[in-house]
């Protein structure tokens, strides 16, 4: 056999390194901001969905017409859409043949859509149930993301409280509700767990990747940990903001301290959340340092960090 026909697979390096792009979009007129990205492919092309707020900070979500490479998002349209979803979740539900669209803020704690076309932005059902348990916090519940083995579906969602938590249900029985149960995956400082979690499958690999969202000192950053099963304890992996996943310290980018709320580029579609340590890449949000004011106004704008060392 030769060496070009064994697919290699790649570890995590213990320190990411990464390149980054400047802002590669501006929010069309009467926007403040672009951000909560979600990303996956779609006949070729990149197939973005994102929160945006209004210059009055009030929140509602978009999708993107399709483009080809991260330097023509510039150019591709931004489609407001109708019935709001935010912090959205982008992922074709192979089992059933079925595009989901998951966010907060519909009528019950997560929700869900479909859609045959992912591509219409206002071409997708009303919102039902994803979720339907609480969380005492600030926030309540937000900033989910569901992920799929060959067995069970799994929701991660954060409550900005410091907490991570897990809900799960039969892949047969998907899409449906979760309920309203749910169990603590870890707690720590609300700083050191704040918000935007994610969570992959490693190419390759038994292995799977949970990021997620930290107030650091010098910005927004996200920490890293693995485990061997989603419904498993997680093992710290690039957790601190010196050594960070993705941040400040470690991103390449110029233009922004905040390395927030995003998603890595996916090698697939569907619901096994696979990205391929060989090449990873990050569409994330940051703003300019320079930036203030309410929280719901900052000029969030996306971009795109490239693995430099992978292992």
């Amino acid at each position: 056999m030769s060496m070009a026909s064994v697919a290699m697979a790649c570890n995590l390096p213990a320190s990411p390194k990464w390149n980054s792009t400047g802002s590669l979009a501006e929010p069309k007129s009467g926007w403040a901001s672009l951000k909560d990205f979600t990303t996956t492919m779609y006949n070729g092309q990149y197939l973005v969905y994102a929160t945006r707020a209004d210059t009055s900070g009030n929140w509602g979500s978009l999708g993107f017409s399709p483009f080809s490479s991260w330097s023509s998002m510039a150019s591709a349209s931004q489609n407001s859409m109708t019935s709001s979803a935010v912090a959205p979740t982008l992922f074709y539900f192979a089992p059933k043949s079925v595009w989901i669209l998951a966010h907060q803020w519909g009528p019950t704690s997560f929700s869900y859509r479909t859609s045959s076309d992912p591509t219409n932005a206002n071409g997708w059902s009303s919102a039902q149930p994803l979720f339907t348990g609480t969380v005492s916090s600030g926030t309540g519940v937000i900033d989910q993301t569901v992920i799929g083995d060959g067995t069970n579906m799994y929701l991660f969602f954060a409550a900005d409280n410091g907490s991570i938590y897990r809900a799960s249900m039969p892949i047969g029985n998907f899409p449906g509700s979760f309920g309203s149960s749910y169990t603590t995956v870890m707690s720590d400082s609300t700083n050191n767990l704040f918000e935007a979690v994610q969570v992959y499958k490693l190419a390759g690999q038994t292995k799977y990747l949970m990021l997620v969202e930290a107030i650091g000192a010098n910005g927004r950053f996200f920490r890293s940990w693995t485990a061997t099963s989603l419904s498993g304890s997680w093992t710290a992996h690039a957790t601190t903001e010196s050594n960070p996943f993705a941040g400040k310290a470690n991103s390449g980018a110029t233009w922004t301290n905040d390395i927030s709320h995003g998603d890595l580029v996916r090698t697939n579609n569907d619901q096994t959340m696979t990205v391929d340590p060989c090449s990873l890449q990050f569409l994330y949000q940051g703003r300019s340092p320079s930036s203030g004011g309410s929280y719901n106004t900052l000029p969030y704008r996306p971009g795109i960090l490239t693995l430099t060392n992978p292992a």
